[in-house]
């Protein structure tokens, strides 16, 4: 787990861990803290007495998430690792639901899931977000390219010698460094997926990137990081920016920034002509923002919620 400045949440996020019907196969809860503010550090001491197995990582700040959780990773050599923020909430099944699931195949090396996603303090409002299922594809590398189920960490369950094969995360990419560590892994191992929400995602006003405007500019960067790794991802580059272009037209449109939503998407058709669902989008916020609502509909809001995120 990662934590900064997450006193209000984290505390109900690692009962969501001890509470799992499968409590019994968690070797250790580590939680590398950034540098939190003091009211979160009380938090943490407090957690510390819950149970044996928590360990808290006090840091100076800094770091940034990616980093936080190599460091929470390096103090524990349990053969499968499990993400969660420290905002988010497992239901109680989650790890009963996704342990078969690796014990039963040794070539698949991570296990997703799909998700809730409920505005923070709300979660009677929550929202299946959906994600797509990629795995019995040939090319894996190259269907995540091109799609993004997405694949949010606090759902996964992975193998160490994956992660370990793959090189984990990438400290020095700040933003979308789970999309940068997902690439990468789907070089060297499987992925599975079971098919139901296994956590809420909580979305809050202040996460990372849900209301940055330089995001295209972190989608290039991993898009072409990938690429340099793999060459023949290259080609696919425009395909992939005109998707991410697209996602976060809409999302910008459903922030209430009409302009932001247009300008997003002409760039999405401009790199690819091709992409139906881009000219779509473009010509409904353009010219019926009405129509446009009701495409996205409540189903397509909290998908377009969790990938602004993602």
């Amino acid at each position: 787990m990662t934590c900064y400045n997450e006193g209000p949440y984290i505390g109900a996020a690692v009962r969501s861990v001890l509470d799992q019907t499968r409590a019994d196969l968690i070797e250790a809860v580590v939680i590398a803290d950034d540098g939190s503010d003091p009211a979160t550090l009380a938090v943490l001491r407090d957690l510390e007495r819950w149970d044996a197995r928590i360990r808290v990582l006090y840091g100076e700040g800094g770091v940034g998430v990616p980093g936080q959780r190599r460091r929470a990773i390096a103090e524990t050599r349990a053969p499968v690792l499990a993400i969660l923020d420290g905002d988010d909430l497992w239901t109680p099944d989650k790890l009963e639901r996704q342990m078969p699931v690796l014990a039963g195949d040794a070539a698949v090396g991570l296990v997703y899931a799909d998700f809730y996603v409920f505005p923070d303090g709300d979660v009677g409002a929550a929202r299946r977000a959906g994600v797509l299922d990629i795995t019995a594809e040939a090319d894996l590398s190259r269907t995540y390219f091109l799609n993004d189920p997405p694949i949010i960490p606090s759902t996964t369950l992975l193998r160490r010698d994956a992660y370990d094969a793959a090189n984990g995360f990438d400290a020095a990419v700040r933003v979308f460094e789970d999309t940068d560590f997902y690439l990468r892994l789907a070089g060297v191992t499987r992925f599975a997926l079971v098919d139901m929400p296994l956590l809420y995602k909580r979305q809050r006003g202040t996460s990372i990137t849900g209301g940055r405007k330089d995001l295209m500019a972190h989608h290039a960067y991993v898009a072409l990081k990938a690429a340099a790794d793999a060459p023949a991802l290259l080609p696919l580059v425009p395909r992939r920016l005109a998707e991410r272009a697209r996602k976060l037209g809409n999302h910008r449109f459903l922030l209430n920034d009409p302009a932001g939503a247009v300008r997003l998407l002409r760039l999405a058709v401009r790199l690819d002509p091709l992409n139906w669902r881009a000219w779509q989008s473009l010509v409904a916020t353009s010219l019926f923002p009405g129509l446009a609502l009701k495409m996205l509909g409540a189903g397509g809001r909290a998908r377009q919620a969790a990938l602004g995120v993602a």
